[in-house]
């Protein structure tokens, strides 16, 4: 009996910064694994970079699309009111819709 392989799911998180301002100020950092970890931008065919830091949404949008993600709205990464109440200044959300 066969088993039938299910594709795998990769996740990039994005590190959202300076949330307390103006969204036109955040600045967004993609790794491919959690932060911190031992495999940070080592999974898939096409690693992303560690680190890569983009200035705006639209950067952060074309960057997802080119590492084959499918990129969330922009208001998935606003900051909850208890993130705000909490006067985080940066937050952290995972984009999980690569197939590999």
């Amino acid at each position: 009996m066969e088993t039938e392989h299910l594709p795998h799911q990769i996740v990039v998180w994005v590190t959202v910064a300076v949330v307390q301002h103006s969204p036109t100020r955040w600045t967004y950092t993609l790794t491919e694994d959690n932060p911190g970890s031992l495999n940070d931008g080592t999974s898939g065919d096409r690693p992303i970079p560690p680190d890569m830091l983009c200035d705006s949404y639209l950067e952060l949008f074309d960057w997802l699309c080119l590492y084959g993600f499918t990129p969330p709205p922009p208001d998935y990464f606003a900051p909850t009111c208890q993130e705000q109440n909490e006067g985080a200044e940066s937050i952290l959300r995972p984009v999980m819709t690569r197939i590999h």
